[in-house]
């Protein structure tokens, strides 16, 4: 048991490590791949223009939506939706007390808040995935071109956002004990997992899909 314990402790530690890693050697290996010989056309007309197109098409998928709209309409909702999510996330890390007395929120309106607002995202997002699923499985040239990675990807991406709604719509969890959960690890002085439900089921698959994510599409 105290075996357990000490892993659980470290693992945080060592999905960072490997995460970084890999990363890093995956932006190595896109700045070594050979560049086109001839620019693409048209080109923007300045640098701000450079910019304003590549933040459109990070924001909109706008060449997604021209190649595919049937599959941006799924997957431009479900990118919008891990992005909110990941944002959502901030909370669990800390609380902004003078924000929302400047907004004029109670700390229980604030929960009901992000309560609706997050359940609703996980939703959004936990759909996305179902369709990307099964479109995979359904649409015959995608399933041709589909791998067991990206299989795994999804499901991995499913189970963490599935876990994330169980904890959402199931029992009222207070955010204190991860806050100084997480602020343990920040020391590097590792605590127990907080005992909320689903919070260790949720944060090992997370991890899992951060371990993944470097080393996959």
């Amino acid at each position: 048991m105290a075996l357990v314990r000490t892993v659980l402790a470290c693992l945080p530690y060592l999905t960072l490590l490997v995460s970084v890693l890999g990363l890093t050697w995956r932006i190595r290996r896109w700045r070594r791949a050979p560049a086109p010989v001839a620019p693409l056309f048209p080109l923007p007309p300045s640098r701000t223009a450079a910019w304003r197109r590549t933040a459109a098409e990070l924001c909109l998928l706008r060449g997604l939506r021209a190649g595919d709209r049937g599959l941006w309409l799924g997957a431009w909702p479900l990118h919008v939706a891990l992005v909110l999510l990941a944002v959502g996330h901030i909370r669990a890390f800390v609380d902004f007390p003078g924000l929302w007395q400047a907004l004029g929120l109670t700390p229980d309106a604030v929960d009901r808040l992000a309560g609706v607002s997050g359940g609703a995202v996980g939703l959004v997002a936990m759909a996305g995935c179902l369709f990307l699923l099964a479109r995979r499985a359904l649409v015959r040239r995608v399933r041709e071109i589909t791998g067991p990675g990206d299989v795994l990807a999804l499901l991995l991406l499913l189970a963490v956002i599935v876990s994330g709604n169980a904890m959402r719509f199931g029992t009222h969890m207070d955010l204190g004990p991860v806050r100084d959960y997480f602020a343990a690890l920040i020391r590097l002085h590792p605590g127990p997992l907080p005992d909320a439900p689903g919070f260790a089921v949720h944060f090992l698959l997370a991890q899992a899909l951060a371990v993944y994510l470097p080393w996959g599409k």
